[in-house]
């Protein structure tokens, strides 16, 4: 009868695991309880079970931790994972320890825990059952195939490991070159990392079960399947890209998943599969241009791209004229012409830098134009989930079109009531010109926030906030000077305050000094007296 550990924080759920199974009919024994994975990494080191029950986030020491130690310490047991639907991601760094079973906790039912009960069992049966497989066992784990496999695509593999060579570990572990490597993409984010691999292994298997295969999942959580050739399959590609083909179709029509895959060249040694793996990546982002649900062979992206021309840039000033202009066809066709350029570059990794920078211009505008904050953060909630979802070219242009016309409406909405506020800060200015009056403080005043206030000031009255400022000045400064006020004085009059700057801004603008400007004016004065007088 094998061995069983419970560990579970919380006494309530530990007590029904002990309940919901009759543990003496399925042939096995509940030995001993934790509440943390401290407790149980005291006990697993006094009396070892066979299978170990663990939940993920506990006090003190949480689950992956448990595992990372049990394996560390070279204990082999089975291990199942209890968890929540929201840690799937957090659950994926207990893959590389070797877990046998993942169990839903909302979802968990006597039944379908009783059937992973057994399934561990079975396998613990085959161990027993062979000497051999037993002595083997902490080295075909598939958690430690997995961890090689990973160690090989990311580079991080040298030619020597812990285990001997690769070409020694990986016919250790059942594994054979030459491969394909296949990049499953899946198109749904409501498949979790240990589902989308069941899927993909259970859809290997009856698809392609005259070969074997490897089912394991990279760092980012998709899934790879590493599938070995036979040497005259090898030197061809396309008997691997119809599987992949019917991988999908099928995929689609039994678990209504929509997938893509890219393949890999050829891999011949072990130290290829690094540069296999960012091959069928390439090939899997292709699916932007290529559109979901098709197999993509690195092969077919040789000369697909267009050729590397002008640097595809974001213009955020021209978009800012164009939202505070109002031009609606201009804003549409500027941002069409960016998609139309990125499609025909054909470059995944730039589309994606092209909608980000597109997404911080348009959450950059919406609390300058929108009196609802909270209005304002969700829709940046909103912005980014949406941008994690466009899959395609045509996607991301659709949706960005779509939200910057959205944008332009609200700012055409509120354009009229905002004109009072310019007329109220025209005003104000001409009132109170010899004060100090800055862009932040003017605009505080009318309610508007700085930078919409300064694009509305400049379309509604023909020239910046500063322009007309200094030229209120400089119109009531010339009045002054026509008196005996001296140059100087007038300039802080006007309020401003350094005199060769009121000087060249003076000259700037009527194109005379100030002492220039006076005696013009003098002389203008006399003659206009004389012609007078001569009359």
């Amino acid at each position: 009868m094998y061995r069983v550990m419970i560990v579970e924080d919380e006494f309530i759920v530990r007590y029904g695991i002990r309940s919901m199974i009759d543990w003496e009919k399925v042939g096995l024994e509940v030995t001993g309880e934790a509440a943390n994975g401290k407790e149980a990494l005291e006990l697993i080191r006094r009396d070892p079970p066979d299978i170990l029950i663990t939940d993920i986030k506990m006090p003190v020491m949480d689950g992956i931790q448990l595992i990372e130690e049990v394996r560390s310490s070279g204990f082999t047991m089975k291990v199942i994972i209890l968890s929540n639907l929201e840690e799937f991601q957090y659950a994926q760094k207990a893959i590389r320890y070797g877990v046998s079973e993942y169990m839903i906790k909302s979802d968990m039912m006597p039944r379908d825990f009783e059937k992973a009960l057994m399934n561990v069992k079975a396998s613990l049966d085959t161990a027993e059952s062979d000497p051999e497989i037993n002595a083997k066992a902490s080295i075909v784990e598939p958690a430690r195939k997995e961890k090689l496999l990973l160690g090989l695509i990311e580079g991080s593999r040298t030619e020597e490991g812990e285990a001997g060579s690769i070409p020694e570990e990986a016919e250790l572990n059942g594994l054979h070159l030459p491969a394909y490597l296949l990049y499953t993409l899946i198109h749904t984010r409501d498949c979790g990392l240990f589902e989308k691999q069941q899927v993909i292994h259970e859809t290997f298997e009856q698809i392609g079960s005259d070969r074997s295969f490897v089912v394991f999942a990279d760092k980012q959580g998709e899934i790879n399947v590493l599938l070995p050739v036979p040497q005259h399959e090898a030197v061809n590609s396309e008997g691997i890209k119809q599987l992949a083909e019917r991988i999908i179709s099928h995929l689609s029509q039994a678990y209504g998943l929509a997938c893509t895959i890219g393949l890999s060249g050829r891999v011949s040694e072990w130290t290829e599969l690094s540069k296999a793996y960012g091959e069928a990546l390439a090939a899997a982002k292709q699916s932007m241009f290529a559109g979901i649900g098709k197999a993509i062979s690195y092969s077919e992206l040789a000369g697909a791209k267009e050729a590397d021309g002008a640097p595809i840039k974001v213009s955020q000033s021209h978009i800012h004229t164009l939202l505070y202009g109002l031009q609606s066809k201009e804003l549409h066709d500027y941002v069409y012409g960016l998609f139309d350029q990125l499609g025909r570059r054909q470059d995944p990794d730039l589309v994606q830098l092209i909608s980000l920078e597109l997404i911080m211009i348009l959450t950059a505008i919406w609390p300058d134009v929108s009196h609802d904050q909270q209005q304002v953060v969700q829709l940046k909630k909103q912005y980014f989930d949406q941008l994690s979802k466009l899959e395609t070219i045509e996607q991301s242009r659709d949706w960005f079109l779509q939200a910057f016309a959205e944008l332009l409406e609200h700012m055409i909405r509120i354009y009229n009531s905002d004109r009072n506020s310019i007329i109220k800060a025209t005003q104000y200015i001409q009132q109170h010109y010899q004060q100090e009056i800055s862009l932040q403080s003017i605009s505080h005043f009318v309610h508007l926030s700085k930078n919409y206030f300064a694009n509305l000031f400049k379309k509604e009255v023909g020239e910046s906030f500063l322009e007309y400022v200094t030229r209120v000045r400089i119109e009531k400064a010339k009045a002054l000077l026509a008196g005996e006020m001296r140059a100087a004085d007038v300039g802080q009059m006007v309020g401003i305050q350094d005199p060769k700057y009121f000087s060249k801004v003076f000259k700037k603008i009527t194109g005379a000094t100030p002492s220039e400007y006076r005696s013009l004016v003098k002389e203008n004065k006399g003659n206009k007296e004389s012609s007078e007088t001569g009359q």
